[in-house]
């Protein structure tokens, strides 16, 4: 509960710093654009845009490093602060040296802006894990849009009433609020866990460059962040050059980019209530990412079939809508599964670094394109434009597959964090429960139908005649009748003579049933088994065979890596008794195991686990095992720890899985679900999320996350008959279990 009221905190102060910073990023650049365009001819801009990209490039270097060593909790408080204090020396100095004064405001705002947003994210990313901040920064976000709306309105207030300069120390105040607040998000003690620093000690020796170099995933997200910034920054030009060739420059040019903003804002604002939860959710991190540079392409499209100021500052605001609007949450979650260390030394450099190098690349091409006449030139570069955001829309698509695999990662980097001696999971305890609960249901004795041959040593029955003396028997037929006795000893030495032929196996096959001799019947099933897998694929289907022996001859066909064994134990899934279907899915698992050119398709994979989750909760959790087996250690998804603690549904629906999916990290993803770890348990269920197709995710998602406890309705009569019927399969397996408790307890 306690950690439950810290994390609101947390969410809380995020909102609020998210707003007041993003109030001085819509503040502060309309002002930046005021005080310098007022001072300079437009022609200056690209220029000014390059030179802010080189020193927020340097100043980006030193924030990986700075970002490494202290922590994003450290340094982001105090970057805030001494942002503030440069606002306070700048406007002291502005109204008697306004050219030196814009310069030193616009590479400000350049060096630092990028920098603060991107640290305050690294706080946000690695104070919840995934699963909890993609319920958080949807709303961080529009915090922060919100933000965006009242720092138009007010650079627009001040404008109309008062001078350019007023501004700066307004900011100022933002910034020293946002230090404050930004100390009450991060996370408390700002360490890194063991798991974290042990997967991560490479990475710290390693600078950001060498790490987004070596990292796929990493080197896609800059090129969409560098092909995003090249178009926004030739995009924001077309529109500004022809705002200067409308307004000139001073208080005038101030308000129309207060308003613009403004406006942006409160677009951002609908869009984002209106869209951004449920973008995230239909179509996905990446899809929703790649509607930036779409929207980016279909407004540059318009702005150059209709030239003029409107249609250039609908494709801008078009842009900053969709990027602050959808981009942003999306784009920030792309980080979550990313370790934290390598998030650290990479993450400044990519919002920071690849923004600033597409800003050179933009100016760069906006320079060599001014060499060309003025209306030549904004056709050109939106031309530009297009193109450029066309190949962001592919690398955006193409990012989720690694976002996936970082996922996987990250689950196998924190797997040694597990501490389970403190599980609290209902789910969990139940299942624990119900394995006290079937102690003395494991010991079946052999069925008396098997069992036709008397032994050697005994008593003829009173009145019957004197058995006569015939010719010795057949030693297959001697080896046959020592296998149907009920002396335990001699069917041991009759499965020790040698190996078995097929004649044998009907005769060893109801021997699984009987625990005395189970492991030299196993033995010996499996030395023969791939001879005879058609038998046993028989037997193991036969809904008349003994339960016992069905439910323990997946172990002797997991001896047997063949196809027609694979489709044997496939159709075994399909049983209508949890164990045999449970213990079928171990053996495939185990046969994948030793041969892993054998193939189950994902259709039917999932289809298996469809029919398993299907099911009320009542009968989710009584399923039980009636036997520990040596198929224990065949299970991909449990080990030792969790053996005795793990829901068997739940562990079944994850074997299967593991057929078809990565198995390692769904080995991880499972331990993670019967943890405290809330940063591992919500990693886990990110992962499912991510890779589940929905038709599975929906069905198994009451059985992953355990719904608030609410007063029962009242149902109706019919109800609670449909209710009843549907748990009649259950009642009879446990009514039968019963006897067979009862029957044995007789014959002692």
């Amino acid at each position: 509960m306690a950690e439950e009221q810290d994390q609101q905190r947390a969410y809380v102060a995020a909102v609020a710093v998210a707003t007041l910073m993003i109030a001085f990023q819509v503040g502060g650049k309309a002002t930046r654009d005021a005080l310098f365009l007022s001072s300079f001819d437009v022609d200056k801009l690209p220029r000014m845009v390059v030179t802010s990209a080189i020193i927020s490039l340097v100043a980006a270097l030193a924030a990986s490093r700075w970002m490494t060593r202290l922590g994003p909790g450290r340094l982001v408080p105090s970057a805030f602060a001494a942002s503030a204090l440069l606002l306070i020396i700048e406007s002291a100095f502005a109204v008697r040296m306004p050219q030196a004064a814009a310069i030193v405001v616009y590479l400000h705002y350049g060096a630092l802006g990028a920098i603060l947003i991107s640290g305050f994210w690294s706080v946000v990313n690695e104070r919840f894990d995934p699963r909890t901040a993609k319920r958080y920064i949807g709303r961080i976000a529009a915090g922060g849009t919100v933000g965006g709306l009242v720092g138009g309105l007010l650079a627009e207030r001040v404008g109309a009433y008062l001078s350019v300069v007023t501004m700066l120390p307004i900011l100022a105040a933002l910034h020293v609020c946002c230090a404050v607040l930004v100390l009450a998000v991060r996370h408390r003690g700002e360490t890194t866990t063991a798991g974290a620093a042990l997967a991560d000690m490479e990475s710290a020796e390693r600078s950001g460059l060498k790490i987004i170099a070596a990292t796929p995933y990493l080197r896609g997200l800059v090129a969409l962040v560098l092909l995003a910034t090249v178009s926004e920054v030739l995009i924001d030009y077309v529109f500004k050059a022809r705002a200067t060739q409308e307004y000139g420059g001073g208080e005038e040019l101030l308000r129309l980019f207060a308003l613009f903003y403004t406006g942006v804002a409160f677009l951002t604002v609908v869009v984002q209530a209106a869209a951004s939860r449920q973008a995230l959710q239909n179509l996905g991190l990446t899809r929703t990412v790649a509607l930036l540079p779409a929207g980016a392409a279909i407004g540059s499209l318009g702005a150059l079939v209709v030239p003029g100021l409107a249609s250039a500052m609908a494709a801008r605001g078009a842009e900053s809508v969709l990027r602050n609007g959808l981009y942003r949450a999306g784009y920030e979650l792309l980080f979550t599964p990313v370790a934290a260390r390598r998030k650290r030394a990479a993450k400044a450099l990519i919002d920071v670094g690849a923004v600033r190098l597409g800003d050179v690349v933009g100016g760069g091409i906006v320079q060599v394109m001014l060499l060309l006449a003025v209306g030549v030139a904004t056709r050109s570069l939106l031309v530009i434009a297009i193109v450029l955001s066309v190949a962001a829309v592919v690398v955006a698509l193409q990012l989720r597959a690694g976002y996936v695999r970082t996922l996987e990662r990250s689950l196998l980097s924190r797997a040694v964090e597990l501490d389970l001696d403190e599980v609290q999971d209902a789910v969990t305890r139940t299942a624990v429960l119900q394995s006290a609960a079937t102690l003395g249901l494991t010991r079946v004795r052999p069925s008396v139908e098997h069992i036709e041959s008397t032994p050697k040593d005994a008593e003829p029955a009173q009145g019957a005649a004197p058995s006569q003396p015939h010719a010795p028997l057949d030693p297959e037929v001697q080896r046959i009748a020592a296998l149907r006795t009920r002396n335990a000893t001699r069917v041991r030495e009759a499965l020790r003579e040698g190996p078995l032929r097929a004649t044998h196996v009907p005769h060893v096959v109801p021997l699984l049933a009987w625990d005395e001799v189970l492991h030299e019947a196993i033995l010996a099933l499996r030395e023969v088994a791939p001879r005879v897998t058609g038998q046993l694929v028989d037997r193991l289907l036969d809904r008349d065979e003994e339960f016992a022996v069905r439910r323990r001859l997946p172990m002797v066909l997991a001896s047997c890596p063949s196809d027609r064994a694979v489709d044997g134990l496939l159709r075994g899934l399909e049983d209508s008794r949890f164990e045999v279907r449970y213990r079928c899915g171990r053996a495939l698992s185990r046969l994948m195991t030793l041969n892993p050119e054998l193939q189950v398709g994902r259709e039917r994979a999932y289809e298996v686990v469809l029919r398993e989750v299907k099911v009320d909760r009542g009968v989710w959790e009584s399923h039980r095992l009636l036997d520990r087996m040596e198929d224990d250690e065949w299970s991909p998804v449990v080990d030792e720890v969790l053996r005795e603690r793990a829901n068997r549904a739940l562990e079944h629906v994850f074997t299967i899985l593991a057929l078809v999916l990565p198995p390692q990290p769904l080995k991880v993803a499972f331990r993670g679900l019967h943890t405290n770890d809330r940063l591992l348990r919500g990693t886990a269920l990110e992962y499912l999320e991510t890779a589940l197709p929905e038709r599975i995710r929906s069905q198994l998602w009451p059985f992953l996350e355990v719904p608030a406890v609410k007063p029962a309705a009242r149902r109706s009569a019919e109800e609670v008959l449909d209710d009843l019927m549907q748990s009649n399969q259950s009642i009879a397996l446990n009514l039968e279990q019963l006897r067979k408790l009862r029957d044995s307890q007789g014959d002692k």
